[in-house]
């Protein structure tokens, strides 16, 4: 664990049935729960696993726990959560074994004593273990806070032993800024002393976790002065590889804290499409307009988005039809391993790393902070379907993991949107394929609910933005003229400036949309997160054309002319503080009329001269200037209390 004078503090008792309870105060995090005498503190029960658990913090100073991937899982209020913010007192069940945490130690000594027989609750299923726990009287006991024990040794020399050498070296500052790393493929948080190396001779092949074809992981006990690992044969290795489901992590990513984003959307919304044109235009946008570098992180990793941006935007035969090959169940996208003795498809990530520019104005003050990894997470729409959540099957788990989610709304499945376009494009044809999207929107909030333990009428912190693609089909229902570039030249930044008013503003515009044509959608993405963005978006910027050879539909290279493609994302940079934001002063000037305002929760009641209903606009918007669907009148929100005490 690590120790910071300013992390907070959390106190947790393991309530035993046949010995003394143990009462720990937590203030070193991440603090490693489990089985193994590895961990932090110690469980020493058979429906526990080795690694069962980690308290750790969020990005936002909270205590949360965590599952490791544990075998008899992790119980509350008799359901299995994968994650659970520790905001008050917490009564948990770890395989057999009841365990409270709590802020305060005051809130512990209340708890009840454990029951005779813990898996007698209808919560959890009979835990897995090869012994029986003791069934000996529970009673009340007096306990003494105890301290973790000081982690035992290393089995391999720690780097800080030994001269540190000059390349190859680790970052302990990971995971959302805090020490320890988070695994991009199994989410698994582990310290950088538990990096597993890949050895490089041919004879070391036999992984227990990835085949008999993949070269073997092993803890090093040597390294050479460059800090590679040397293997059994006396290769240098300096390939890196998590100590749960062995799979490679490029060394950038264990030195740049991750950003993780996740893209969701119905079966054949766009996704892969909206994915390679967002990729492709940030590699051309990013350091040219914004002085931040936008590289892969790993080539290997990313071969497949790299394949498709060669398909489309690399095609010497621009007067061909091309397509993408559809995100599949299983296949090249997800990684295979075994983990606690069954086969688990993981999606591979995409990463890119992000780093500000020599050329950025203020290169040494904002160097660390915006030097990251970022992580993407594309998976097949069919997995974000009602039934297809499974153990063996977690491949949308990264949902819990991610800072921001693109919901991918596509217009051409909805047949109300249907109803009002003119258009020969195939994909609104008669007897295309129509899709209730909330349903899918719906599900993946379920999955984040019943996995991070969030309790019902509490909204996400997380930013989710509605994409609404295809704009190029439907983009004379929006009543909004657009620029080509949401984004302005800024003489004393020496970089461009992202016109944030003009996206909240087309935001309520296109809400306003879709409240009007399918107000089933706005309703579930606004019952789950306190900060919604819409944002209308095109990959290609042109309808594809039906290839009469195969049946399906492609796009010629030729035509491809993505429209705002790149915004959510430098959306997701400016929230991050990677990209400055257009001044107040530097917007277009409109003539607004007064209105009446009361804010009543999460919506603010907007009255209108000459409209008898009132405006019924997200608190999101407080700041911003809009216009009135209808009236097509200019009114200026309230001001948030805190931008009124900024001046």
């Amino acid at each position: 664990m690590s120790a910071s004078a300013s992390a907070p503090v959390c106190y947790l008792k393991i309530r035993y049935t046949d010995r003394p309870h143990e009462l720990y105060r937590i203030d070193e995090f991440p603090c490693r729960i489990g089985r193994s005498g590895d961990c932090d503190i110690t469980v020493q029960e058979p429906s526990i696993s080795s690694l069962h658990a980690v308290l750790a913090l969020t990005p936002q100073g909270l205590i949360q726990v965590e599952d490791q991937w544990s075998t008899n899982g992790i119980y509350l209020d008799r359901r299995r959560v994968t994650q659970c913010a520790v905001e008050g007192p917490l009564e948990l069940l770890f395989g057999r074994v009841h365990i409270d945490i709590a802020l305060r130690e005051a809130d512990l000594a209340r708890r009840p004593a454990a029951p005779r027989s813990p898996s007698a609750s209808p919560a959890a299923p009979a835990p897995s273990s090869s012994g029986e726990a003791s069934e000996a009287p529970a009673s009340p006991h007096a306990v003494e806070i105890k301290d973790p024990p000081a982690r035992p040794s290393s089995p391999r020399p720690r780097r800080s032993e030994r001269a540190e050498p000059p390349v190859a070296t680790v970052s302990r500052l990971a995971g959302s800024g805090r020490r320890g790393i988070v695994c991009p493929h199994c989410w698994h948080r582990f310290d950088v002393e538990e990096f597993l190396f890949v050895a490089r001779h041919q004879s070391l092949v036999g992984d227990p976790v990835l085949g008999a074809d993949a070269q073997q992981r092993f803890l090093p006990s040597r390294f050479t002065p460059e800090g590679n690992a040397v293997d059994a044969a006396g290769m240098s290795c300096p390939d890196m590889a998590c100590p749960r489901c062995h799979l490679r992590i490029p060394q950038a990513a264990s030195e740049m804290p991750p950003l993780f984003l996740s893209i969701v959307g119905a079966t054949a919304s766009g996704k892969s499409y909206f994915l390679t044109s967002m990729t492709w235009r940030l590699r051309n946008t990013l350091s040219r307009d914004f002085a931040i570098n936008f590289t892969d992180t790993d080539a290997v990793n990313n071969q497949i988005v790299n394949d498709f941006e060669e398909t489309i935007f690399l095609q010497s035969a621009s007067d061909e039809l091309v397509a993408l090959q559809k995100t599949e169940l299983q296949g090249e996208l997800y990684n295979q391993v075994l983990l606690d003795g069954m086969l688990i498809n993981l999606p591979k990530p995409f990463m890119f790393t992000v780093t500000p520019s020599e050329h950025h104005p203020q290169y040494e003050e904002v160097r660390a902070k915006m030097s990251r990894t970022l992580v993407l997470y594309d998976n097949a729409g069919e997995h974000f379907e009602p039934g297809m959540d499974s153990v063996d099957n977690p491949t949308t788990q990264h949902l819990l993991h991610s800072d921001t989610i693109f919901f991918l709304f596509d217009p051409t499945k909805d047949v109300r949107f249907r109803a009002r376009l003119s258009s020969d494009d195939p994909q609104v044809a008669e007897g295309a394929r129509v899709q209730r999207q909330e349903i899918i929107l719906t599900e993946m909030i379920n999955r984040i609910k019943k996995y991070s333990g969030m309790r019902s009428g509490v909204k996400t912190a997380k930013t989710l933005v509605i994409i609404v693609s295809k704009f190029d089909v439907w983009r004379d229902l929006l009543d909004e003229e657009l620029p080509d570039e949401p984004w302005q030249w800024d003489t004393r930044c020496n970089t461009c400036v992202l016109d944030i008013h003009l996206l909240r503003q087309v935001s309520y515009q296109l809400r306003c949309l879709l409240e009007t044509i399918c107000p089933e959608m706005v309703t579930t993405a606004e019952s789950f997160a306190g900060d919604v963005l819409y944002i209308p978006n095109s990959a290609l910027g042109h309808s594809p054309e039906l290839n009469p050879d195969t049946g399906m539909v492609g796009i010629r290279p030729r035509d491809v002319k993505p429209f705002w493609v790149s915004v959510p994302m430098l959306y997701f940079f400016y929230e991050k503080g990677f990209i400055p934001a257009l001044p107040a002063s530097r917007r277009p000037h409109r003539e607004t009329v007064p209105v009446e305002h009361k804010i009543s929760g999460d919506v603010v009641f907007v009255k209108i001269p000459g409209r008898e209903k009132p405006l019924q606009v997200p608190v999101s918007y407080l700041g911003c200037r809009l216009r009135c669907p209808g009236t097509q009148v200019w009114f200026d929100m309230p001001v948030r209390r805190r931008q009124q005490r900024q001046g």
